[in-house]
């Protein structure tokens, strides 16, 4: 037994060493990232927001796939409607949802997963769900001409996809947009996050990306509980012959578009997707890049639900302050 032991012990001790390490650098960075306090703590949660709001008509949504609020203001100062969406959090935008409608502007503010009848996750997400939401404010809001889709990041994918399949989208606004479609949330199961038809539309898989590198650094911060940083494998993948297959053409939008995002952006190249968007349809696209704010503007910090996001307090601030002025301002244009 000794004999044994004289021969284990070495890599016990080794072995003992490195869990300790990893357990200390978990609680190091636990303490070093603190979690930012958001808007909304429960982002799929349609109980956790308000069903009362000062002037405007908060009613829940709750029509087979079509899922979220709508949002009427007393004064209703613009034609059409818009639909909000967020991003892989699963929350529906409801803070640029009220913001529109504080400026009199009819609005859905949607989910499109993770409520009941919707996929659970971000995976085979149908494209027609969107299409079911311009056909129930067809039949409820006071107008549905023009249609303006706002989306944030997965949600700004999902709208940028949408002017191929559903010709009644007049405008978009992005929010840290991809012109490309990316692979779903499940790792272990990889598919598109998106379907049209019951078939999945083309899509980018990380593994496509010939430099494993960034996902092994990934897996190194989740395990030392550090902020993943995502935008490298994006940019990996992004970077394979056969991602033009799942590129997003935009040129079938027949109106106006509106893009913001980050020039600071860690979770994915939002900024150069901006660029290509802003190349391919220049005479009717407005391009915003703030320089040194991250991934979401209404972060207050570098860092947000695991992930590094970028940017900095100020930035991100001044970023969302700037962008819901103009945002207001272009959608009272479009949709006088």
């Amino acid at each position: 037994m000794r004999k044994l032991w004289n021969v284990l012990r070495w890599p016990f001790v080794f072995l003992l060493v490195i869990v300790l390490a990893v357990v200390a650098a978990r609680v190091v960075n636990h303490f070093r990232y603190p979690e930012p306090a958001l808007a909304f703590a429960e982002p799929r949660n349609a109980a956790a927001y308000p069903t009362e709001l000062p002037g405007i008509e908060v009613t829940p949504i709750a029509d087979g796939r079509v899922r979220g609020f709508h949002l009427r203001p007393e004064t209703i100062r613009h034609e059409g409607v818009v639909l909000t969406w967020g991003g892989s959090e699963g929350g529906p935008d409801f803070e640029h949802a009220e913001l529109l409608a504080r400026a009199g502007h009819e609005v859905l503010s949607l989910f499109y997963f993770g409520q009941p009848g919707q996929p659970e996750t971000l995976d085979r997400v149908p494209v027609e769900t969107a299409s079911q939401a311009i056909d129930w404010a067809e039949a409820n809001a006071e107008s549905a001409d023009p249609v303006t889709i706002v989306g944030t990041s997965k949600g700004a994918e999902l709208a940028a996809l949408l002017p191929t399949y559903e010709p009644r989208v007049d405008n978009l606004v992005l929010f840290a947009p991809m012109d490309h479609v990316m692979q779903g949330m499940d790792q272990r199961n990889v598919m598109s996050s998106w379907t049209v038809g019951g078939q999945d539309v083309p899509y980018v898989a990380y593994a496509d990306a010939s430099d494993r590198g960034p996902v092994l650094r990934l897996a190194l911060a989740s395990l030392l509980g550090a902020p993943i940083h995502l935008r490298p494998v994006f940019e990996g993948a992004l970077e394979a012959p056969q991602s033009a297959d799942a590129r997003i053409d935009l040129t079938r939008l027949p109106g106006e578009m509106l893009v913001f995002t980050g020039g600071d952006d860690r979770v994915w190249p939002a900024d150069a997707a901006a660029r290509r968007i802003a190349e391919d349809r220049p005479e009717s696209t407005e391009m915003h890049i703030y320089d040194n704010a991250g991934h979401v503007f209404s972060v207050p910090g570098a860092h947000a639900d695991g992930m590094l996001s970028g940017g900095s307090a100020e930035a991100n601030a001044a970023a969302l302050e700037e962008s819901n002025r103009i945002l207001v301002e272009r959608l009272a244009d479009w949709a006088r």
